[in-house]
């Protein structure tokens, strides 16, 4: 008997959705909602599985030391360095075997002979233009997957010529499987596992919550008249549930299943996400693919769960010496006091917690900060309700008294619906407070990295730098090596009052219009801006002296620097540089423009920047969709509503008033405190340890959007409610 009437139940929410108003709109808000947030779900475990395999295939082929063994055989010889392509750094592992049976790295089919390297894919198309076939050595082979922390990765894999067999920088292994972990790798160059997660948390599944919520309350009168019949039949709470669900779990489940399919189609086939270049390797997902289905499992029972929990019934309290009623009560609702203390509270946690309570740990500091923002971005829709309540209520006062029905009723209204207007504002809220966000991560960036692009902006790669050998035939056949056209200099590591000597022979110093003589000085303020851009980097005080001295003396007694001007102001060819350096020199030459470690560093900042944007755009289109499907279920819901006041009235002038007020006006305001929070919220970080600011662009822009919506959403609600009232008739409800 339970189970038929449970059945009864759910068939009666069935249909009762179907022949409702405003159905076919709720049925794809919640497929939506739905299948946004088992997609944000499923990037949160597909996240860890791709960290998790990184750290897995880095530890397989990251080295067993002898001295960490130093009772087994050695094998081979092992080292590695980083370069760059496309100003992003690139792995470079050396290695050499020692015996004839020497175990291969995970990922290669055959030992590399002397002088010939192996490429990851990723990395030979990305430096095919930087000519990295001929940098390393001669390319004879790719490494295949399993060497690989994921398909993308930028890896290369080089058998050191004879001469360089006794590089410091080589030591011997007896094998591979280290859980320690070699410190090199794509891993050692992406963002920590729990930042990513927080920002898919806070651009991905509260977007998807916010359209949960307002997906769940859409046509939300119809069901309260609904919920007041069963109550008047004396159904409980259990009725009222299994009817919701009843109309809401077939969408629900669909858009569920629509959210996991991009995820079941990327275990199928490695593709790259867009902006970041990231491939997705299909492998690692498959692994995990049971946590993807419970992550869409999750996705369904949270809507549901939404849809039984902010279903609100409309039974009265029990008044002294009565029963309990079964009449509707009027329709207003209790404004939102607490949400607006408790959007204080974040506040306040946003803009002052992380200073007081996570000064000195940047993992808290985030948390908190984070915590803080998440916190008042979820809140701030029901201040923003509460103030058009109250200014409600002031506009209503004053149409009673002038005799305004356009302002009488406008005022009724947006006293008695603070949750019609939180939903209203929702969207457009926390939006702004999002791309806020974005832009303000997005342009963390610290004085150093400025100074690097400065200077790449002004003299580019006119000058490099690379680490001086000690031997002084190692330098000549450098210097024989790269092109004509090239002054070749060497820069004396700082003394103790942070001064350096520039050495390079008199003809050399009289192409540079620079004394012989010992007595010139090189400033940050000399008129060739290749020097002087020479004196800021390469001098800590600034000043450089000048000697006619050999690059290359054999004594080795004080570290130096190579440096290389370009006699004709052009950029050097890097490349050519680069291999010759890599032939002669040593095994890490640590060739590059000035600056050019802090250049690389903003590079890789604007790479993970695309990731937030990316993130965000994906955050906001959520949000886009829950403000378009709330206004539209508003649109109809005001028109009704207002379309008999043609009427009472005899004119439309009066729907364009009260849409204005009860539309337009909420989201303007919603458009001036967004700011204004967004503007307190992203105070924290542009503190200089942070180093990052706040847009004026990005400001008048969100101001704009907020501006137009307003109009646009004022302007449809208006027309909407004439249309409405032009086919007005009574109806028995």
């Amino acid at each position: 008997m339970r189970s038929t009437l449970t059945s009864q139940l759910l068939r009666v929410g069935r249909a009762a959705g179907k022949g409702a108003r405003e159905s076919r709109l709720r049925a794809v808000a919640l497929a939506v909602a739905a299948g946004l947030l088992a997609s944000a779900l499923c990037a949160i475990f597909a996240a860890s599985a791709v960290y998790d395999g990184r750290v897995d295939r880095s530890a397989a082929r990251s080295p067993q030391t002898l001295d960490a063994h130093p009772t087994a055989q050695p094998v081979a010889l092992w080292g590695y360095t980083y370069d760059t392509v496309e100003d992003l750094q690139y792995s470079v592992i050396f290695i050499a075997p020692l015996v004839n049976e020497a175990p291969l790295p995970p990922g290669l089919a055959k030992w590399p002979g002397p002088g010939e390297v192996m490429l990851s894919p990723a990395l030979a198309e990305a430096g095919e233009r930087e000519g990295i076939s001929t940098r390393l050595g001669k390319v004879v082979g790719s490494i295949g997957p399993d060497g690989l922390e994921s398909p993308g990765e930028r890896v290369a894999y080089v058998h050191p010529a004879d001469s360089h067999l006794n590089d410091p920088r080589l030591f011997k292994i007896v094998g591979y499987g280290n859980p320690a972990g070699s410190g090199i790798g794509e891993h050692t160059l992406v963002t920590p596992l729990w930042i990513l997660q927080m920002a898919l948390t806070a651009l991905l599944v509260v977007p998807a919550l916010v359209l949960v919520a307002i997906a769940a309350r859409l046509g939300a009168t119809g069901r309260d008249r609904r919920t007041a019949l069963l109550e008047a039949l004396g159904g409980g709470a259990r009725a009222r549930a299994l009817i919701n669900l009843g109309e809401a779990s077939l969408p629900a489940a669909l858009g569920a299943a629509v959210g996991l399919l991009p995820w079941l189609l990327a275990m199928a086939v490695d593709y790259r996400l867009p902006l970041t270049g990231f491939v997705m390797p299909s492998a690692q997902l498959r692994s995990v693919w049971a946590e993807l289905i419970a992550a869409a499992l999750i996705a369904l029972v949270v809507v549901l769960a939404a849809v039984v929990l902010l279903h609100r019934t409309r039974r009265q309290r029990k008044k002294k010496g009565a029963g309990q009623s079964v009449l509707p009560r009027p329709n207003s609702q209790k404004l939102p006091a607490l949400k607006v203390v408790l959007c204080a509270a974040f506040l306040l946690l946003a803009t002052r917690g992380p200073d007081l309570l996570a000064a000195r740990s940047p993992f808290w500091f985030i948390i908190l900060y984070m915590t803080g923002v998440i916190g008042t971005l979820a809140t701030l829709p029901s201040v923003i309700s509460l103030a058009t309540a109250a200014l409600g209520n002031v506009l209503a006062d004053f149409g009673r008294r002038k005799g305004h029905a356009s302002a009488l009723v406008s005022g009724r209204w947006m006293s008695e619906q603070p949750g019609v207007t939180a939903r209203l504002v929702a969207g457009l809220v926390i939006g702004i407070g999002l791309m806020g966000q974005v832009q303000v991560h997005s342009s963390r960036i610290s004085e150093p990295m400025i100074a690097a692009e400065a200077t790449v902006n002004r003299i580019g790669a006119s000058v490099l730098t690379l680490k001086s050998p000690a031997e002084p035939g190692r330098v000549d056949a450098f210097t024989n090596a790269i092109p004509q056209g090239i002054h070749t200099l060497a820069l004396t590591a700082p003394d103790s009052d942070g001064n350096t000597v520039l050495k390079a022979p008199c003809a050399t110093l009289d192409q540079l219009r620079l004394a012989c003589l010992g007595t010139d000085v090189i400033t940050r303020a000399h008129p060739d801006e290749r020097l002087a851009e020479l004196a800021n980097w390469g001098s800590p005080s600034g000043r450089i002296a000048v000697s006619a001295a050999p690059v290359a003396d054999g004594s080795g007694s004080q570290e130096q620097l190579l440096v290389l001007l370009s006699e004709s102001r052009a950029d050097l060819p890097v490349n050519a540089v680069k291999a010759a350096a890599y032939e002669h020199l040593s095994l890490s030459p640590g060739v590059g423009s000035l600056g050019y470690s802090w250049y690389v560093g903003a590079k890789e900042r604007a790479e993970t920047v695309n990731w937030a944007v990316l993130l965000g755009i994906i955050g906001l289109l959520a949000l886009g969709i829950a403000a378009a499907l709330n206004n539209a279920a508003e649109f109809l819901r005001f028109s009704r509503a207002t379309a008999p006041l043609t009427v009472l009235t005899g004119r439309q002038k009066i729907f364009y008033m009260v849409a204005a007020w009860t539309i337009g006006l909420p989201l303007l305001l919603a458009t001036g405190i967004g700011l204004f929070a967004n503007y307190f919220l992203s105070a924290p970080m542009t503190v200089p340890l942070i180093g990052a600011s706040i847009s004026a662009p990005g400001i008048v822009a969100m101001g704009t959007i907020g501006l137009l919506l307003a109009l646009a959403s004022w302007g449809a609600g208006a027309s909407q409610a004439v249309r409405q009232a032009g086919r007005w008739t009574p109806e028995a409800d």
